[in-house]
């Protein structure tokens, strides 16, 4: 029997060394492809796009079933911003931004019906969220008047 679980404990050992390592070899591939995607961007727009997205991943759930809701919709156009940031596409970039605006001030509505707790939450996540979005707007009308003067 006691064979058996140190049988079973090396086994178990085994294993997770394994995923841990295919982990890291599947984390170098995808900051590759992660790198190129973003090749053409400035570290500076990289550090306020990876925020952004931080801030969606990290979203928490709140006790309001309709703010849930429409937080679903601010981080899909959240996502639709940012890809078109790596895209390039002007046209896309503007709509997600006009989804983002819409969904934002549903949300100031529906934020008299949260606790004070939640509501304080809901308010660190959307300050961040906008500072990040006009910062990241400046350095890239910013990159994009650099670049027209070094074109004349």
């Amino acid at each position: 029997m006691k064979s058996l679980l140190k049988l079973l404990a090396i086994y178990l050992l085994g294993s997770l060394m394994s995923c841990s390592a295919s982990s890291a070899a599947s984390d170098d591939l995808y900051a590759d492809l992660l790198s190129d995607s973003y090749a053409y961007l400035s570290p500076e727009d990289i550090v306020y796009a990876s925020s952004i997205s931080n801030l969606i991943s990290t979203f928490p759930k709140f006790r309001n079933d309709a703010v849930n809701r429409e937080v679903g919709f601010l981080k899909e156009a959240l996502s639709d911003y940012l890809n078109s940031v790596r895209q390039l596409n002007e046209v896309n970039k503007k709509k997600s931004i006009e989804e983002f605006e819409k969904s934002y001030k549903k949300i100031q509505k529906l934020r008299k019906f949260m606790t004070s707790e939640d509501d304080e939450v809901l308010n660190r996540y959307m300050v961040k969220i906008k500072t990040n979005i006009n910062l990241l707007e400046a350095s890239q009308s910013k990159n994009v008047e650099t670049s027209s003067m070094s074109a004349n």
